[in-house]
């Protein structure tokens, strides 16, 4: 019976950090897809990025956070004037996660769809996407953001 009651012991200790991890990646995926759902409202979507966060997209880098919400919500805002029936949609599609401490690096291909009201609808864009996300008080924010067209 000792020996029956120290395997499932063993067995527990052993499995434990493996559920724990799991869940830690179920936590970030999630926290990037709410990121993704919320591309149509960016100051939304700018809650759970980090001040400090760098987005690289192509050759197009933003060192600084308040500028790149700034001129999206600019960029988007003309858009909407010409067409207000403009929708924007992400979709997060395999998305891998490694936890390291307080620090997540993921890798998922997203799927970028703008559907214009009127007019041609284009093929979605293709990307690869790597995120680094920060896990401060509980809570995971993103820190880096890094897009390249498949």
């Amino acid at each position: 019976m000792n020996i029956l009651k120290g395997t499932l012991l063993t067995m527990v200790c052993l499995l434990s950090p493996i559920s724990l991890f799991s869940a830690e990646e179920d936590e970030v995926i999630e926290v990037i897809k709410t990121w993704a759902s919320l591309e149509g409202d960016l100051n939304a979507q700018a809650e759970i990025i980090r001040d400090d966060r760098v987005m690289i997209a192509g050759s197009y880098v933003w060192p600084d956070q308040k500028d790149n919400l700034m001129i999206q919500n600019e960029r988007r805002e003309a858009t909407l004037k010409r067409d207000s029936g403009w929708k924007i949609m992400q979709t997060i599609i395999s998305p891998k996660v490694r936890i390291y401490g307080n620090v997540a690096v993921a890798h998922f291909i997203r799927r970028f769809d703008v559907i214009p009201s009127e007019g041609e609808v284009l093929p979605p864009s293709m990307d690869n996407g790597t995120m680094v996300l920060v896990k401060e008080n509980g809570n995971w924010g993103i820190a880096h953001t890094h897009f390249s067209q498949i």
